[in-house]
């Protein structure tokens, strides 16, 4: 419910305003920071309020989770999330990477910190103390990031009809990315919950968790790759594109691979030692996950690529094809192979949702450099020309 919260209540957004605030510098690019903060902040409420009248409906939805007083703080917590992500992702958009670092590290100080007291004292009793905790993290970040981003919104630029149509124009699809990319990577945890036996579905979520540190690398990666391809590419430094991808999947690649070999080479010995014996003969699944390590970076950072030539949609498009292949194998493997089944459905389904949209963003590249060269060109012809009369 909280990862919903601050999904719908600005949440997607947030991709919007990196990727439109990263551009060429202008009033343009300042109106539309400004137009997308407004609307995380607007949708934040909106979400909040919708939760908050509507409580008594989950309450009674989830008729076997007390959530009695639980949903006011998940609405404080995904609302102070949006707004520590406003000026988070300005500093992103100026390639602030090391102010971001050091928010990032405030923000799992200051919940870690009180979350840590509250179990060692004993006194942790509930998840309101966590969501109170994550508030109080989030306020810090807030009032942090704003003090550093403080020089970047142009706030003179104000709002205008062309920025909120620009800005929805991507935060819609970075909704409908969102949603379906929870879609598919839940749907493998749904439907063996559901084709299979409980221990297929632990183990499962216990190679998933493994696997799961692997992918904050492309995650870090993504957030130096948009801004630089974004501002290249609304500058019409257009050829640097595609080797800033792969110079990023490269350095992506280099650094989890010593992880990569230990999850693929010593699957067994990994389980084995994490969890104590337990899913040892469920070693396959991390195994096949650990391989899909070096194709996930592909599809992650070809899809900002995408976005930051103002394609959104190709993201959008490749979960899609994602979901489809893996729902599909899903129920064709899982009975027979349990969760092994959920690991090869989703490599296929990974290889091809980054196959769809490599070719995607490398043909969307290829047209832009072709344009690029042919505006060079006439503008040279024109330029000739004009020396030309003036020599006449």
């Amino acid at each position: 419910m909280e990862m919903f919260a601050g999904l719908l209540g600005g949440g997607f957004v947030l991709q919007a305003l990196l990727k439109l605030g990263s551009e060429r510098k202008s009033r343009e690019t300042s109106a539309a920071v400004n137009t997308a903060s407004a609307m995380t902040v607007g949708f934040s409420i909106i979400t909040g309020a919708l939760l908050l009248i509507f409580r008594n409906v989950l309450d009674s939805f989830y008729s076997g989770i007390d959530l009695q007083g639980v949903i006011p703080y998940i609405v404080l917590a995904a609302f102070t999330g949006s707004l520590a992500q406003i000026p988070r992702h300005m500093l992103l958009t100026r390639l602030g990477t090391g102010k971001v670092m050091f928010i990032d590290l405030l923000v799992f100080t200051v919940r870690g910190g009180i979350v840590g007291y509250l179990i060692i004292s004993g006194k942790l009793t509930g998840v309101i103390q966590v969501l109170r905790a994550t508030a109080s993290a989030n306020a810090a970040a807030f009032i942090m990031g704003t003090w550093a981003a403080r020089g970047i919104p142009d706030i003179s630029a104000g709002f205008t009809g062309t920025a909120f149509k620009r800005v929805m124009s991507f935060a819609a699809f970075s909704l409908g990315t969102s949603l379906a990319g929870f879609i598919y990577t839940r749907t493998d945890i749904l439907m063996l919950g559901k084709l299979a036996s409980a221990a297929d579905t632990a183990a499962y979520s216990a190679s998933r968790a493994l696997t799961s540190m692997v992918v904050l690398v492309s995650a870090a990666a993504n957030m130096v790759l948009m801004p630089l391809i974004s501002r290249a590419w609304s500058e019409n430094r257009r050829k640097e594109t595609l080797k800033l991808v792969m110079k990023a999947i490269g350095i992506v690649e280099l650094i989890q691979l010593p992880v990569v070999i230990l999850l693929v080479f010593f699957s067994e010995f990994v389980i084995n030692t994490v969890y104590d014996g337990r899913y040892l003969e469920n070693w396959p699944i991390l195994a096949i996950l650990g391989t899909l390590a070096l194709i996930r970076p592909f599809g992650s950072l070809f899809s900002s690529a995408g976005t930051a030539m103002n394609r959104p949609q190709y993201s959008f498009w490749s979960v899609l094809i994602s979901a489809g292949v893996n729902v599909a194998l899903n129920l064709w493997l899982i009975p027979e192979l349990g969760g092994t089944g959920a690991a090869l459905a989703t490599a296929a389904a990974v290889v091809a949702g980054a196959g769809s949209v490599v070719v995607f963003t490398v043909r969307r590249y290829r047209q832009g450099v072709s344009y690029c060269g042919e505006r060079s060109g006439e503008l040279q012809l024109q330029s000739f020309t004009s020396a030309e009369s003036k020599d006449s």
